[in-house]
């Protein structure tokens, strides 16, 4: 912290307050054990005999509880200290972890074992996300906001690119086990750095209230604000097709024309770069409309999928990678920041677990389909559906009056 005060190193004055440093370095942490995981779990099906669908089933596991318990999680971070909630969700996903390398060591259980361990890791990322989002205000200044979001922002950048180096060592010289293994020993020390934490005490919900009192006041906060009605339902098209074109038709193509694991890491490492590179920008832009810069400056990130429908070059690819993450960190902070001055601290985790139950619904059905789109239309076909789900997005937010009216000078907190 000494070199970074004395530097005065832009977009990260936010670190010099302690509870967000330890915030940000706990996300961190979680963020490369998280991505080594994303590079190991693939593979480790591949290794076990599975194809497309066994992934799509692993990964829809995860899912399916998000959808589930996201709207129980969100009352209860408004209701709890938001800290607690972190902290007892990665010490589940720790033991869910640990479990998921011991299986693949011991050699047992295999798909079916796996896909119910990442239930149980997914049940807990749902209490986990509301409780991260309502924390993240009460961490850090309100002037620091910004800076704060796009340095989270910036912890998959990172964590992608540490992670998928480690992950692909990891894979190929230890096992899938070991680098899962890893993922679970980050969680451990994502934890004590949370339990140093000191987050600004808000008010939160009033726990004599019913759930569904409390449930149904997110709801209307969250109706109300038709800019983030449309931008969850355009968030729904990543879930249903973007993101198993990333997580299951990616690695099968680095599997089948790239090389392997070691191939997939360079390209989840160039998405850790493009994750840095939009971090550093979004902390030095100050948009007058906030959410038509964020959709537009989206549509780039098609140039991942695009060049692996062909594929291309291994290098192409890493540089698309690269552009896609710089436009989703930027786009995905400037949101985040929209939200947060939009929705009172009371309602955030609420608000929060509505919008991500929105985004995650179609998450499930992507990837319980996504076998079987591979199997009709190839990978290059699920590539292009990827690609045309993006603009859809774009087109759809943009489209909409309440997006392109949104002012940054306009009153907050409502």
């Amino acid at each position: 912290m000494r070199v970074i005060n004395r530097l005065a190193l832009p977009g990260t004055g936010c670190l010099r307050e302690q509870s967000f440093r330890l915030l940000f370095m706990s996300q961190l942490l979680s963020a490369v054990g998280d991505t080594i995981a994303a590079v190991a779990v693939p593979f480790a099906i591949i290794a076990l005999g599975g194809g497309a669908a066994d992934i799509g089933l692993v990964l829809g596991a995860r899912a399916l509880p998000l959808v589930l318990f996201l709207l129980v999680g969100g009352v209860w971070a408004d209701r709890l200290s938001r800290r607690t909630v972190m902290i007892a969700s990665d010490a589940v996903r720790a033991v869910c972890q640990a479990a998921f390398a011991a299986i693949l060591i011991a050699g047992v259980g295999g798909v079916a074992a796996i896909a119910g361990i990442m239930f149980a890791y997914g049940a807990a990322e749902a209490f986990f996300r509301p409780a991260l989002s309502g924390a993240i205000p009460q961490s850090v200044s309100p002037e620091r906001l910004q800076e704060a979001y796009g340095l989270i922002a910036m912890t998959p950048a990172v964590g992608m690119m540490l992670g998928g180096v480690l992950g692909g060592t990891a894979v190929a010289l230890i096992s899938p086990a070991g680098a899962i293994a890893i993922d679970a020993a980050t969680f451990v020390l994502a934890i004590a750095l949370l339990a140093g934490a000191r987050f600004r005490p808000v008010a939160l919900a009033a726990s004599g209230r019913s759930f569904l009192g409390d449930l149904r006041d997110g709801w209307d906060a969250f109706r109300r604000r038709s800019w983030l009605v449309v931008a969850v339902i355009g968030e729904s098209f990543y879930a249903l097709l973007v993101m198993p074109a990333i997580f299951v038709a990616g690695p099968l193509v680095a599997e089948q024309y790239l090389g392997g694991a070691s191939a997939w890491a360079v390209v989840v490492s160039c998405f850790g770069v493009g994750f840095v590179t939009g971090g550093v920008i979004v902390a030095r832009l100050r948009p007058r409309h906030p959410l038509v810069l964020a959709y537009a400056i989206t549509v780039p990130f098609i140039g991942i999928f695009v060049a692996m429908a062909f594929p291309a070059p291994l290098a192409v690819i890493a540089v698309a990678a690269w552009v896609g993450g710089s436009v989703i960190v930027i786009s995905g902070s400037l949101l985040e920041t929209t939200i947060t001055r939009q929705v009172a601290p009371a309602l955030r985790a609420r608000v929060g677990s509505f919008r991500a139950l929105g985004s995650q619904v179609c998450q499930p059905i992507g990837y319980a389909l996504v076998g079987g789109l591979i199997a009709g239309i190839g990978l290059g076909g699920m590539m292009w559906l990827a690609a045309a789900a993006v603009l859809a997005n774009v087109a759809l937010v943009l489209g909409t009056p309440s997006v392109r009216a949104m002012d940054s000078s306009a009153p907050g907190l409502v």
